[in-house]
């Protein structure tokens, strides 16, 4: 007969796995230092707006839309690159110059 493994509840400590602050490079090190933010976003070819995410995440002191804690930063990160990207299209489609025709 097997036997069924007890599950126990994790405390919310455990689950969030928060570390002493260290710039290891990985998404979990929040918050990140500067140098940190602009070395990835210069990785995808964006460094144009690693300030502006910076800025805008102290603002809020890394936390998220709900209020909750960022636990991974490089996700933010993707997906603030992923919106500027959009953006940007966006404004080139708008643009007098653009044509489908090509």
């Amino acid at each position: 007969m097997k036997r069924k493994a007890k599950r126990m509840a994790a405390s919310p400590a455990k689950q969030l796995n928060f570390r002493a602050w260290n710039d290891d490079g990985f998404g979990t090190s929040v918050p990140p230092s500067i140098e940190s933010v602009v070395v990835y976003f210069d990785q995808k070819s964006v460094l144009a707006v690693a300030r502006d995410f910076y800025d805008e995440h102290e603002s809020r002191k890394w936390k998220n839309h709900t209020g909750q804690p960022v636990t991974n930063w490089k996700v933010c990160a993707a997906e603030w690159i992923y919106n500027y990207r959009q953006e940007t299209k966006r404004k080139f489609r708008k643009s007098p110059f653009y044509s489908e025709s090509s």
